[in-house]
């Protein structure tokens, strides 16, 4: 039970940061947008809003690596964090 418990801990501290970090560089990147003289910064989530403002940020392309990388991670992962993931999915 224990060796299941620090695999989860370790888990979700991974997924955490990764998270973290991502929204750090969305962040950072509006933030260059703003602070170099652009009135505003446009954060495109899977929209066709992209292509009507010519400095739109779209941030999808990024979850969807950490998303493919998180799925690699977790199959080649010790059974109780691939039996984990393979639950989440397939629920």
């Amino acid at each position: 039970m224990k060796i299941l418990r620090a695999y989860a801990v370790t888990a979700i501290i991974c997924i955490s940061l990764t998270s973290i970090i991502a929204c750090v560089f969305i962040a950072d990147e509006s933030a260059k947008k703003i602070s170099l003289g652009d009135e505003s910064a446009v954060v495109v989530f899977s929209s066709t809003d992209e292509n009507l403002y010519e400095k739109a940020v779209n941030p999808m392309p990024i979850f969807e690596k950490i998303k493919n990388a998180a799925e690699k991670a977790a199959s080649i992962a010790p059974p109780p964090v691939s039996n984990i993931y393979w639950f989440a999915v397939n629920t």
